[in-house]
């Protein structure tokens, strides 16, 4: 299972069929408040985060998985538009396993989601 927190449903729906045209099942939000009650009922084996969300954003949302037990070590990769060196080097720093800049390669980004899982021992 991978969650997508995208606030764009244009962007979100377009990740999640790209994903599930893999053969991933897929759970998509729209805000961390949603994402939240997802990880309740079951935790995924690795998330996709935006930064730029309402509410609260992705490094926001990243920081408190880091610290949450159950989903300390769950995969995160960052797919945002926020793509300055810093902010990519902020994203790795609070704990992501990947960054990717909007706009992106759709084969890439599911290349890149079967190369973390399979380092992770999720495939």
């Amino acid at each position: 299972m991978i969650y997508i927190v995208e606030d764009n449903s244009e962007i979100r729906e377009m990740e999640a069929y790209a994903l599930k045209s893999s053969g991933f099942e897929v759970g998509a939000f729209d805000c961390g408040k949603s994402l939240d009650e997802a990880v309740k009922a079951r935790v995924p084996d690795l998330f996709v985060l935006d930064i730029m969300l309402p509410g609260e954003d992705g490094l926001s949302i990243l920081k408190r998985l880091r610290t949450q037990e159950s989903t300390c070590n769950v995969p995160v990769i960052m797919l945002t538009a926020k793509s300055s060196e810093l902010d990519k080097v902020k994203g790795l720093d609070l704990g992501a396993d990947d960054y990717i800049a909007k706009p992106f390669g759709v084969l890439e980004f599911i290349s890149r989601v079967k190369a973390l899982l399979r380092r992770s021992g999720m495939v």
